[in-house]
């Protein structure tokens, strides 16, 4: 809003009424003009959300304005729950990172809610032994780590997360899809044991 004397934009509102089309009384914080602005407040809209959790999905709505924008990464809060956007599905029939409410068909989105389940990869020479772990989402895994698993001892070479492959630093395990290492000296002290957190196992098997 800008004010029709100055065209300063800092304004401050002093009354409102009306409920879908409301009337404003603005004064202007510079020259201290007042006025009126007729505002159209659009209806809100059902999307639908597809909320991933592990292997499960699950379908649910969320009322929003149609002329917001949402992009992947952004939160929401649907029956409570907070989930993040992963990626939209437009009228377009593709799935993209950002589009208007105007023209989505599906938000998909994985759950915030509870723990987050990691892979994790050890390389024996080329023969790979693979595991996943379910850990809280702010837990931290760092290239170095000597962590147990089972009777496997392994550190953290690389990770892959959402966006990028890390060398170098650490990630919190909501970032992380994998983590990749190799068996540890044995002279190497165990840093943490993520045994009792296996929730599914792998045979060894040859990597191509």
């Amino acid at each position: 809003m800008k004010c029709p004397v100055c065209d300063s934009e800092s304004c401050e509102i002093l009354k409102t009424k009306g409920k879908n089309t409301k009337e404003v009384l603005i004064k202007c914080n510079e020259c201290g003009n007042t006025f009126r602005e007729t505002i159209v407040i659009p209806k809100m809209v059902e999307c639908r959300v597809i909320i991933s959790k592990f292997e499960e999905s699950v379908k649910k709505t969320i009322k929003i304005y149609p002329d917001e924008i949402l992009e992947a990464g952004e939160v929401l809060v649907v029956d409570g729950e907070e989930v993040e956007i992963t990626s939209l599905e437009n009228i377009r029939g593709g799935r993209v990172l950002k589009s208007p409410v105007s023209e989505l068909v599906t938000i998909w989105a994985t759950s915030l809610a509870g723990p987050t389940r990691v892979g994790i990869s050890i390389d024996y020479g080329g023969r790979i032994l693979s595991r996943k772990v379910e850990v809280e989402r702010d837990f931290q895994f760092n290239v170095g780590d000597v962590l147990k698993l089972e009777r496997a001892v392994l550190q953290i070479k690389s990770m892959k997360t959402i966006t990028s492959r890390v060398r170098k630093g650490g990630a919190t395990a909501e970032q992380i899809k994998r983590v990749y290492g190799r068996p540890a000296d044995k002279r190497d002290r165990v840093q943490y044991d993520l045994t009792s957190k296996i929730v599914e196992t792998a045979e060894i098997v040859d990597e191509d």
